[in-house]
């Protein structure tokens, strides 16, 4: 995602006074790191033709079933043409694993208009926080929400350690710095899923990945055999 270009085609977002935001009750992190010794799958939810109304019943029944499944969290797409607000306040209320808002998250109002919204966890590539990440970071944890900081390159890399990112999550074709995290830092993956062989790549190299689905009919069955084949022992 060019998350240059979707801050620079759209408003900011509405101001919110801290007082108004209530924190998050669901660890985004209790059921992800564990050391690089497991590989859970954390189904993202994407829809190009996001709409209001009839359609969040579908994106909640859908989040339902997906929750169902004992995945370790859910991934909610809200940027211009990814999805729409409306999909996070859907999906938040409709599960109760945590739910991680899939957006470029950099200030202190997008915070806030996220927890509102539902979201136990924001997305904040590292590049365009610059500077403010330690301070979003804190922000974050002062409401518990966790900051995934999304990383490409090994100054990425140094930024989100040095401000205490409690996830990291590469960006797609960035795999490679992996080696170079600790693995008490939980971290995710973003390299495209479409077979449960493609999970081969990841284990013991990341903590999950995210795995990018639409709000179709076939969609959580796609996503349970992940789920399986992720958990099942991986062959000798």
């Amino acid at each position: 995602m060019d998350w240059r270009h979707v801050e620079s085609t759209r408003p900011p977002a509405p101001r919110v006074a801290a007082s108004e935001v209530r924190p998050s009750i669901r660890d985004f992190t209790q059921y992800i790191g564990a050391g690089r010794t497991a590989l859970g799958v954390i189904p993202l939810l994407v829809r190009r033709d996001a709409i209001v109304g009839d359609a969040d019943r579908d994106v909640a029944a859908l989040a339902a079933e997906l929750d169902a499944l004992e995945i370790p969290a859910l991934a909610v797409a809200t940027a211009p043409g990814s999805g729409a607000l409306d999909d996070l306040v859907a999906v938040a209320r409709a599960v109760s694993a945590p739910v991680l808002r899939w957006d470029c998250v950099i200030d202190d109002d997008r915070l806030y208009e996220s927890r509102l919204a539902g979201a136990d966890a924001v997305f904040v590539p590292a590049a365009l926080a610059g500077a403010e990440l330690p301070r979003l970071v804190a922000l974050a944890r002062a409401i518990h929400v966790a900051c995934v900081v999304e990383i490409a390159t090994a100054d990425d890399c140094a930024a989100a350690t040095a401000a205490g990112a409690p996830v990291v999550a590469l960006a797609r074709g960035a795999l490679a710095l992996a080696a170079t995290i600790s693995p008490r830092y939980p971290l995710l993956a973003q390299e495209p899923i479409s077979t449960t062989a493609d999970l081969g790549q990841l284990r013991g190299i990341v903590d999950a990945v995210l795995v990018t689905i639409g709000a179709d009919a076939d969609a959580a069955r796609g996503i349970a055999a992940l789920v399986d084949a992720a958990a099942a022992e991986p062959a000798s």
